[in-house]
């Protein structure tokens, strides 16, 4: 009976078995994933330090009259791995090439590599004290020689157009101020700017900075910027334009020699054809530099005035002040895109309010101080914001950039004892 009983009992046990068996094929399947998962990081970590990190070749006596073979080429399945006869330049100029910037997967992988490691390592402290890095304004590596020579060759660019002493509010200087004309732009829009904000900056500085002429208009294409030498130049305009590459190559070398562009967008705003035009020309002109905006605090804000926040430009755009920085990684392009200019040209009485004056000359006829074109349908159109305060402060910014832009080098010469 008891035999039976287990025959019958069978089928039932293989169902139950039949019915668990999804179960242990997952563990099975778990299991093998454990194992490929751990089992790999456990060998790949404990198999790093079998990689052989010195290969001593066997000692050769070369026969007579035969000349030594060539080395062995490159184990090309190593990464990472270089191994230069000589230091290059930019090795032993940076540091972290050799030491901090080594990463783990880079092996050195034969005694000559190792000797060649410490020789670049000292080379490296040797000619450490001659470096300097700019890290507060974020310049690169520039040995003090050749950085000394640049702010020389800028200082004197600098000098020769604007005779420049003293610094902030003891700033003397008698510069030139100049339009840029250039090519397919409407760069006398603003007639009576420049000459209003050279006169305030003379009135305001109690005459320590003149003007050594009335502004006038040079020609971006000739070689004016390099006899003049003026220590800036002022391009503005409405229109989309293009450079000529005669314009392109001047303003180049203009730069580099220390000269400066100041650029006002009189269209106020991003994205107007001012905007996009000197954008993409800049880039033509520095093809290495990017603007960056300038912050509320910076130097700029409080060369001559302290401003605590950026002035409204005109119809009360506020746009943050971009710039291109080179020589030393100091400014070389200021633009400002909130039409000061329109501003500029409403002068200012000896009270410092707007001066709604009839102002004629026999050159020009007759026409406002109180500016832009008013006493047309422009006064209600387009100029919305134009009282004492935001004129004012628009001169206030103008002086501080004239300021800033003659002062540039002033606190690296010192530093370095060329001032």
């Amino acid at each position: 009976m008891i035999t039976v009983a287990r025959i019958t009992d069978l089928p039932g046990l293989f169902a139950t078995r039949l019915r668990s068996l999804p179960f242990y094929l997952v563990a099975l399947l778990l299991h093998l994933l454990f194992l490929l998962i751990f089992g790999t990081y456990t060998v790949t970590e404990h198999s790093e330090p079998i990689i052989t990190v010195f290969t001593a070749p066997q000692p050769v006596t070369p026969a007579a009259n035969v000349p030594p073979p060539p080395p062995p080429s490159p184990d090309r399945s190593l990464k990472n791995v270089s191994s230069p006869a000589t230091p290059s330049p930019s090795i032993r100029n940076n540091p972290r090439a050799i030491t901090g910037g080594r990463s783990n997967s880079q092996l050195v992988t034969s005694p000559a590599m190792i000797a060649t490691a410490i020789q670049q390592q000292s080379q490296v402290r040797s000619t450490a004290p001659t470096m300097t890095l700019d890290a507060g304004r974020g310049g690169p590596n520039i040995p003090v020689l050749q950085l000394r020579q640049m702010l020389s060759r800028a200082a004197g660019f600098l000098q020769a157009g604007a005779g420049v002493s003293g610094s902030g509010r003891s700033t003397r200087a008698r510069f030139a101020c100049y339009w840029a004309i250039y090519q397919g732009g409407d760069w006398n829009c603003n007639p009576t700017a420049l000459p209003n904000l050279t006169a305030q900056v003379a009135r305001w500085s109690r005459d320590r900075i003149q003007q050594k002429t009335e502004p006038q208009p040079i020609v971006v294409s000739s070689k004016d910027l390099f006899t003049i030498k003026p220590p800036f130049i002022f391009v503005t305009g409405h229109k989309d334009f293009t450079f000529t590459d005669e314009e392109i190559e001047n303003l180049r070398q203009y730069l580099h020699a220390g000269g400066a562009i100041w650029a006002d967008n009189d269209l106020p705003g991003r994205r107007s054809r001012f905007d996009i035009a000197f954008r993409r020309e800049m880039k033509r002109v520095l093809t290495d530099r990017d603007f960056e905006k300038l912050p509320e605090d910076h130097p700029i804000m409080s060369s001559f005035y302290p401003l605590r926040k950026l002035p409204s430009g005109m119809n009360f755009y506020q746009e943050p002040i971009e710039v291109l920085r080179l020589i030393a990684n100091e400014i070389a392009v200021v633009y400002t895109l909130n039409a000061y200019g329109d501003f500029w040209e409403s002068a200012l009485d000896e009270n410092d309010r707007i001066d709604r004056q009839l102002y004629r000359t026999s050159a020009r006829g007759g026409y406002h101080k109180w500016g832009p074109h008013f006493g047309s349908y422009y006064t209600s159109t387009h100029y919305r914001n134009v009282t004492d305060e935001a004129v004012v402060n628009a001169y206030k910014l103008g002086i501080n950039i004239v300021v800033h832009l003659l002062n540039r080098y002033d606190d690296r010469l010192r530093a370095m004892g060329v001032r």
